[in-house]
């Protein structure tokens, strides 16, 4: 494991012990330096960790769902540095403004909104040679990041790998995306954690 994935790891588990709150033994709360709130030195050590362990795929475009992935996905985007072109960054819009042309769109279920989301990606906004990487914050069920690879495929667009910030194991989402014969990394792995405690055990 590279400097800059270790440094990145510890932090971020330091973070997630000091203010994560264990809402039930699959929910995590972390609004206060990933997804509402930001830590912006940390995101960008999580970004460079990212772009760390996928630097030798050829990223041309990192994708995500609007809000909780944008900002990893930019920190991750801005660390592909030794790119000749930038490493651009899409988020699929929840919904369909009336401004989109060319929009593929699925809709999916959300594990912590209960409801259903439609998720729209321009189709203007990639070319049949891109590489995609996938990020998200959490990966849970993986229902996100499989919608947005058949995005993908429907465009004819390969996505070559899928990063995360945090992972719950045994979750299904991990099996789910693996099916699909792509690299997953996952900065943390949570192994448990128990409501009544607080406590969160990290995998190795």
């Amino acid at each position: 494991m590279s400097n800059s994935i270790t440094k990145a790891r510890e932090r971020l588990i330091e973070k997630i012990q000091e203010e994560g709150q264990v809402l039930g033994e699959e929910f995590l709360k972390v609004d206060s330096f990933l997804n509402h709130k930001v830590a912006p030195v940390l995101m960008n050590d999580v970004g460079k960790a990212i772009a760390e362990k996928f630097k030798e795929l050829g990223v041309t475009k990192v994708l995500t769902a609007e809000a909780a992935g944008n900002i990893i996905a930019y920190t991750t985007a801005a660390n592909f540095l030794d790119r000749k072109k930038d490493v651009e960054v899409v988020y699929a819009k929840k919904g369909v403004p009336t401004t989109m042309s060319g929009e593929e769109i699925r809709t999916i279920q959300s594990p912590t909104k209960k409801n259903k989301t439609t998720l729209a990606v321009s189709s203007n906004y990639f070319e049949p040679e891109d590489r995609v990487l996938i990020v998200d914050d959490f990966l849970f069920t993986g229902r996100t990041a499989s919608t947005l690879t058949d995005i993908m495929d429907s465009l004819s667009v390969p996505v070559v790998g899928y990063g995360f910030v945090i992972r719950k194991k045994g979750s299904g989402g991990y099996k789910k995306l693996k099916g699909k014969g792509k690299p997953i990394f996952s900065l943390v792995e949570i192994e448990s954690m128990n409501p009544k405690t607080g406590k969160i055990t990290f995998s190795d």
